[in-house]
This record gives structure tokens, sequence and C-alpha cells, in this order.
């Protein structure tokens, strides 16, 4: 038996699911329609506990047009509009009443990622270069922290700035220090407060998947496309570590929840490798994959107490000692693709592709997992290889009884 899901429900779409979210309230999930009808995002109770169900009363589906980023904050969502809606800009929805409550109009280039650090704040960078701090009860510009490379917007400039190379395809804030980076390889540090940029920082070849400060902001790590990793001190802007041990694209960073002083990676070579923040030297690594797989690309990486938990596109789920990092069990069967992982509290949320055309959200209570440690007494044992799926019996977040009938709980 598997770790049961609280809750599951289907995505019956022939597109990929692209984004995935827990807010304080709700699981959303956002997948592409087909041209002819609007995108949705599909939104569900996190009290739910239905199993399988394609629709309950739990769930509401929105039509929000063409977006291609999402952030979260609280239970209202932000979401950029693409250039196939009336508006360009980011429309703003609450999510406990299903309603748009907000456009912020931009008038420069698509609006390509979003930052939702706070009730009152959204930050968005563009296609065209710009970087911009809203306000969001006023719905106006507090900050351009920088212009677009045109004043001008049509479909066709969009999709030219698509491939620009100031496009800005990563944001990363942290107090009052805004990251910056674009597809040309080059990030920039802005002061949020008084809106002006710290330092700017060139060198790498290709545009940036992840970016990362460390604990007290005096570091960031980028990473980018070919699996690279810079490390950069922001006061002199110099690059003081470049680490090439990853081969594909980094898909995570974290700073080591034991020690401050270290820098987590994950990538899609199915490798989490730690290094030294302050000279990038490499300090341990750790294979997540099966190399009868084929992928093994990691889609998410979370620490409980005792354990460090990875999920790979492979359909893996498994659970390592937070120390040792041995294998100790699966949290689910090994069935379908990973595509997404959302960790917020003592929920966690998986989208799992079954078959084409067909996609399961699973909501799990993850709040025991560390009790499941204690089965195992020796815990040098290693486990790598074995499928250890457990069994726990979690307490459900509001009383009732579990929908069965035709679900997908990955038993």
């Amino acid at each position: 038996m598997a770790l049961s899901p609280q809750a599951s429900f289907l995505v019956l779409n022939r597109t990929t699911i692209r984004n995935l979210h827990l807010t304080d309230n709700y699981v959303v999930v956002y997948h592409r329609n087909l041209f002819t009808d609007p995108d949705e995002v599909n939104v569900l109770d996190i009290r739910c506990q239905h199993s399988g169900l394609e629709a309950c009363e739990h769930r509401r589906r929105l039509p929000v047009g063409q977006t291609w980023s999402f952030e979260s904050c609280g239970d209202v969502l932000a979401g950029a509009l693409g250039e196939f809606n009336a508006t360009l800009g980011i429309g703003v929805w609450d999510l406990k009443t299903g309603t748009q409550s907000a456009i912020l109009a931009s008038e420069t280039g698509t609006i390509r990622c979003v930052l939702f650090p706070n009730p009152t704040t959204i930050i968005s960078g563009a296609s065209d270069g710009s970087v911009i701090v809203w306000d969001v009860p006023s719905g106006r510009r507090r900050h351009t922290l920088k212009e677009g490379h045109s004043n001008t917007h049509t479909v066709a400039a969009a999709e030219t700035d698509e491939g620009h190379p100031s496009a800005v395809t990563s944001l990363k804030s942290q107090a009052n220090l805004l990251v910056s980076a674009t597809r040309g390889g080059t990030a920039q540090i802005w002061d949020l407060n008084s809106g002006q940029c710290i330092q700017t920082l060139t060198g790498h070849v290709d545009y940036f998947s992840k970016v990362e400060l460390n604990a007290n902001r005096s570091l960031l790590a980028t990473g980018q496309a070919k699996g690279e990793i810079r490390i950069w001190d922001l006061k002199s802007g110099a690059c003081i570590a470049t680490c090439r041990d990853h081969t594909w694209v980094v898909t995570q960073f974290s700073t080591d929840p034991d020690d401050t002083g270290l820098l987590v990676s994950a990538s899609a070579d199915g490798w989490i490798r730690t290094w030294e923040w302050s000279t990038g030297a490499p300090v341990r690594a750790l294979w997540t994959g099966d190399h009868s797989a084929g992928r093994n690309a990691i889609r998410g990486v979370f620490w409980t107490k005792e354990l460090m938990v990875t999920a790979n596109v492979n359909g893996l789920l498994r659970a390592y000692d937070r120390q040792t990092h041995q294998p100790r069990f699966d949290l689910r069967v090994r069935q379908g693709d990973i595509f997404h992982v959302a960790r917020r509290g003592d929920l966690l949320a998986v989208v799992v592709r079954v078959e084409s055309g067909k996609h399961a959200v699973e909501l799990y209570d993850v709040s025991g997992l560390d009790m499941e440690q204690s089965r195992f007494v020796n815990k040098d044992v290693d486990l790598a290889g074995l499928s250890l799926v457990m069994n726990l019996t979690l307490g459900c977040l509001v009383a009732g009884q579990r929908n069965t009938g035709g679900g997908f709980d990955g038993d």
C-alpha cells in the first residue's frame, strides 16, 4: 500500500499542466487548453477528501485566458496575461470567490514572470526587459526598475521579444533585495525601497534557470540551462566560483537547512549536489534517479526534521535520511510521470501524468513522515534500489469519508 492521498482529482486535457501552487486554503493548477478555448486554472479546496474525480463541490475552474506565469499570496493569485488576451499585464484573482479582482495593465512587452512577495506588492519581468514593481491596492506602478527596449507592443513584437537577450526569465526577492535575470545571462540586483540598481552581474553564456540568495544576502547563486552554477559576491559584483558538475539544467536551489554556509542544487540530471557558499567547493553529491529509467529530472526537494524528500519525473517520490542521505522509503507507488510538486506546511501536492491526456493531482498530509523514520532502526543500511513503499494512516483535515469510487490512489 502507498501513502494514500488525502484527496486527488483528474485533469483531462491533451496539453501539459504548466503550474502548481499551494496557497493557504487551495491547490491551484494551471493548464493550457487548445487554441479555441481559454486556458484554465483548477482550484481545489484543501479540505477536500474526494478521490479520483473530475469534478466535485470543492473544485472550481477559472477561465483565465492565455497566461505565462502565476504566483500566489495568501488566497490571492496573480497571473501574467499573454498577448492573446484583451489586455496585457497581470490579472489578480480572489480564489475564495473565483472572481478577477484587478488587472494591472502593462504598456510594454509581454510579462513572462511574476513575484507576489506580500499582499500589497507584485513584481513583473517582461519579454522586452522591463522590470516593474506594482502597488496592488491602487493598481499603479510603484517603481519602474527598468524600462523595456521598446515602448510599443504588438503580437509580432512580443514573439520577437521572447528571444531577446534582455527578456527577463527569472525573479527572486528576499527582504528588500530583488534579483532579475535575463535570457542573455545578465542578472541585476535592485533595492526595492529605493528602486535603484545595486549591481549588474555578467558572465553566463546562456539564460538563467534559477537564482538564489544566501542567508545574509551577501552572495548569489545562478544556474544556467546547461547546468553551470556561478556564485557571486554582491558587494563587488565578482564571480567567486564556477561549479560545473551538473550536466543538465538546475531545477532548484536551496540553502542547506542544517548549515546556512552550504548551497544545495538539484538538477534535471538526477543529482543533488551540496557546495560551500563561500568558495563553491563541492561537499557531497546524491544520485536520486534510476539508471534504467532514462529520465531522472528532479522536480522538487523538501526537508522535514528527520528526512529529505525528492520527487523525480520518473515517478519516484523518495525519502532519505536527512543526515546520512541513505534512502529510507518511497512515499507512493511508482506510477506515471511526476511533473510538478509543491509543499506548504504539512501538505504536499503532486501532479502526475497518468497517460496521454490524463493527469492526476494528488494532495498528501506529510505531517507523519518523521514517525515513519523510526521504523528503520539501522539507519546505516543502504536501501538504494528497493521500493519500500510505506503505509501510513493519516488524520483527515476534516471529518468525513473518502469517496473511493473510480479513484487514482497510486495503490
